[in-house]
């Protein structure tokens, strides 16, 4: 029998704040406990050399937590509660230039470069389950190099399957984590 254990830590939700620019205080982590799965797959993400280790970290965490919750339900259950861990968006930045395109729900992006030549991410839905995928990808890819988010593969994200299986709506949730995904990578490469 497997017990459960914590294996990593999610930042908490960060304090809520009307200020436009980005949050540079690091965020504290709170601990997240699940089973471990016997996965293969999450240590093949892990060990890919093209990405930085600080990515692969925490795509190789997001994808055992996933794929340690064996129900689908669960899986967006889990997306539900990283929705609310989601910063304030500011209205100003719910215009059309920072719309994702190809989401059946309303998805913004906002990617800007610090000084430091890290990428800074922001994102809102006004679908729930979209808001918890944009904040996994959010806390994944907000401080990597620009280099790094343009690594990441679609493929990396299979194992965080949080389809209800092979349904309309499974199908249209692979798409809002690609199309973020997609927009995102648009604009670090834009920003090099």
């Amino acid at each position: 029998m497997v017990s459960s254990t914590t294996l990593f830590t999610l930042p908490s939700p960060p304090s809520s704040s009307s200020s436009s620019s980005f949050n540079n205080s690091p965020l504290f982590p709170k601990p997240i406990t699940f089973t471990p799965s016997k996965s293969n797959a999450i240590n093949a993400i892990c060990t890919k050399p093209k990405l930085g280790s600080n990515v692969a970290d925490k795509l190789n965490n997001l994808a055992s937590e996933f794929t340690s919750l064996s129900q689908p339900i669960d899986r967006v259950k889990r997306l539900l509660h990283y929705a609310s861990f989601l910063p304030p968006f500011l209205d100003a930045d719910r215009v059309p230039a920072n719309r994702v395109g190809g989401c059946t729900t309303q998805v913004w992006v906002v990617a800007e470069m610090d000084e430091r030549r890290r990428m800074r991410f922001r994102a809102d839905s006004d679908s729930e389950i979209s808001k918890g995928f944009c904040w996994c990808l959010v806390w994944m890819l907000d401080g990597a190099q620009p280099e790094e988010v343009l690594m990441v593969d679609r493929e990396d994200l299979a194992d965080i399957n949080v389809g209800l299986g092979m349904s309309l709506k499974a199908h249209s949730r692979t798409n809002t984590w690609h199309n973020v995904l997609f927009t995102m990578q648009t604009a670090a490469k834009n920003l090099l």
